[in-house]
């Protein structure tokens, strides 16, 4: 019996949380029983094999892999759903029982509490979890075969000439470059549709299954390219221009190269005008003045959290900040001699993912009628061509596009455009576009951070580049932990695998950003590193507005940047302040004032003018 008070949630949804994996775990249980098999698809069978679940479990793999479906197919989801039934008698009425209790629950609370989506309960049924089960056989199979073509390509036929599958780097790499500490890897993984970090690397909001190659310390190729031929014959190596300044972020495990010889510097100019931006941290309130926060809200109340700051900024009908803002530049431009204002009256609003830059993008013109024609989101670049068939009919099927949609490959032609407000995805604009106007100066003149970035803690690519860094750590500390402790080289390098394993699972259990904590023993200083990212996804966000050595202005939007400096706003008898440990945005700063300190040479070149223009932000207190 399911009894939702043993649960003692703080909510309804945590409690159909915590009971529909109370149900899933049984069947997890024989799940792991299956996996435990050097085969499945050669499981022999027992005594009784129509009544041993896990032998059942085998068998429909077999069916799997002998239909060649997809993970779909009707004939295997009906014995998925057969063998749920057969094995678990209880759980149509224990579903049934919990869905009683939540009406019930919801009846007195005069709440309707609803799926994410809208238009399902949230607890699960026995078609949901055959369907669960259907998907994860099939993963299953799949990493399976996988497996196979990774670890036995050698023994492939020999009518079998191409280069292997399952990498893009050159054979003759595999053997040159270090292994990672924890083994080679290779596996899948799954993506939820609508995450907001994965969906701005690649632009897509669709849940996905990935395949990962985990094989060698990849950075090892940039950081001796420059010696390429000095340990065989003594020659002196070419030199390597890194082209952007955040390859030298320190802290930082994902942009981070090394230190270098030198930096070219910009001319003078262009750093007074650098050091001239303005910054502030402009959190927005809802109509009981309570900070409006997105970053790590659950994933159902971001649309409409968007909207609320989409609304707050506009203000009735443009008397908010963001008109405000474009009447500002609009004055700097029309007073300013130098050239560095004139025609830069555009202002580009940052999120997460494509799915936020449409919302935020619809929400401004709706509240904002004089300016629809003017609001621009960007979307991913999908072009249809069509070389056969009835164009017309075709057309039936093809979306038209949305109102104010502006394609990534066209960001550059913005300057152009009658356009004066762009919503784009941080992680798609960050680098490499020159956005200008026609005096060749950024087209932006304003930039607004309405999220805070934050990693996904399961991104495979984000988790290597740390592991690759903390690897070649660990190699230059002669008191490293697994150096110290093994005997010989197999029992170091024993332990620096199981040191490794453990870094990868501490780094996919991570959470909140107030959570994070540094484990000294394996060198790990998450929030510096968080900090230090944060910053070069900054940098490079700002980078768009630079161009032709002009100054801009900045501003930090979710209260999630700094919570306590957005309390304070809200009620000014506070008077806590923030710290690196309660705010991202303060370990941001830090960590820039920290590399343009004049004992560092090549941070300070960097870094100075913006640390400068950073250390005045306005209504961060810290």
């Amino acid at each position: 019996m399911l009894d939702l008070e043993e649960f003692e949630p703080s909510d309804t949804s945590e409690a159909v949380s915590r009971a529909n994996t109370r149900l899933v775990q049984p069947i997890v249980r024989y799940f792991d029983a299956l996996l435990n098999e050097n085969d499945p698809l050669r499981m022999q069978p027992s005594s009784n094999p129509n009544r041993d679940p896990v032998f059942r479990l085998a068998r429909l793999m077999q069916e799997i892999n002998s239909t060649g479906e997809s993970a779909s197919d009707e004939h295997i989801y009906r014995a998925c759903r057969a063998w749920i039934i057969e094995f678990f008698r209880n759980t149509e009425r224990r579903l049934a029982q919990l869905r009683t209790e939540l009406e019930n629950r919801n009846q007195s609370s005069q709440q309707q509490r609803r799926s994410p989506n809208g238009d399902e309960p949230d607890v699960d049924t026995v078609e949901t979890l055959a369907y669960r089960l259907q998907f994860a056989l099939t993963i299953a199979l799949l990493d399976r075969h996988t497996r196979i073509v990774f670890y036995e390509w050698h023994n492939r036929p020999t009518s079998i000439n191409d280069e292997s599958p399952h990498g893009r780097m050159p054979a003759a790499m595999l053997n040159i470059l270090p292994l990672p500490p924890t083994g080679r890897q290779f596996g899948t993984y799954y993506s939820r549709g609508n995450d907001d970090n994965k969906s701005s690397r690649n632009g897509s909001n669709n849940n996905a299954l990935t395949l990962f190659a985990y094989t060698n310390i990849g950075r090892c190729y940039i950081l001796n390219f420059h010696r390429l031929f000095t340990d065989f014959n003594g020659q002196r190596g070419p030199n390597v221009l890194a082209l952007s300044g955040t390859s030298y972020l320190p802290d930082s495990t994902s942009f981070h190269v090394g230190n270098p010889q030198g930096v070219l510097m910009p001319e003078q100019g262009a750093r007074d005008a650098i050091a001239q931006s303005h910054f502030k941290f402009l959190p927005q309130f809802n109509q009981k003045k309570k900070p409006l926060r997105i970053s790590g809200s659950p994933e159902r109340q971001k649309m409409g959290l968007f909207q609320e700051i989409a609304r707050s900024l506009v203000g009735s009908n443009g008397t908010g900040h963001l008109g405000q803002e474009l009447r500002e530049l609009k004055h700097l431009g029309e007073n300013d001699l130098s050239t560095h204002w004139k025609d830069r009256d555009r202002l580009l609003l940052l999120v997460n993912s494509y799915d936020q830059a449409h919302w935020a993008a619809n929400e401004i013109r709706n509240c904002w009628s004089s300016m629809q024609d003017f609001v621009y989101h960007l979307v991913p670049d999908n072009i249809d061509t069509y070389t056969e068939g009835n164009f017309d009919e075709l057309a039936k099927f093809v979306k038209p596009p949305d109102k104010g949609a502006l394609n990534r490959a066209d960001i550059e032609t913005f300057g152009q455009t009658k356009g004066k407000i762009l919503v784009a995805p941080m992680n798609a604009i960050g680098r490499g576009f020159n956005i200008l106007n026609a005096n060749g100066k950024a087209a932006f003149g304003t930039i607004y951070f309405l999220t805070r970035p934050y990693p996904h803690p399961h991104d495979t690519q984000a988790i290597a580049q740390e592991m690759n860094r903390r690897a070649l750590e660990w190699a230059d500390r002669a008191d490293f932990l697994a150096w110290q402790q093994g005997d010989g080289i197999v029992q170091r390098a024993e332990k620096v695998r199981q040191l490794a394993a453990r870094y990868w699972r501490s780094v996919e259990q991570r959470s909140y950003y107030k959570t994070l904590r540094d484990n000294q023993e394996l060198l790990a200083f998450p929030r510096f590193d968080l900090a230090a990212t944060t910053a070069g996804l900054v940098i490079q966000a700002v980078g768009r507005l630079l161009r032709g050595g002009v100054p801009f202005r900045g501003y930090f939007v979710d209260a999630a940047w700094a919570p306590k400096s957005a309390a304070r706003k809200a009620n000014p008898e506070l008077s806590e302040l923030d710290t690196e440990e309660t705010s991202l945005l303060v370990a941001m700063l830090l960590r820039i004032c920290d590399y343009a300190s004049e004992e560092n040479t090549v941070g300070n070149a960097l870094y100075k003018p913006l640390a400068d223009a950073l250390e005045g932000i306005e209504d961060l207190h810290w």
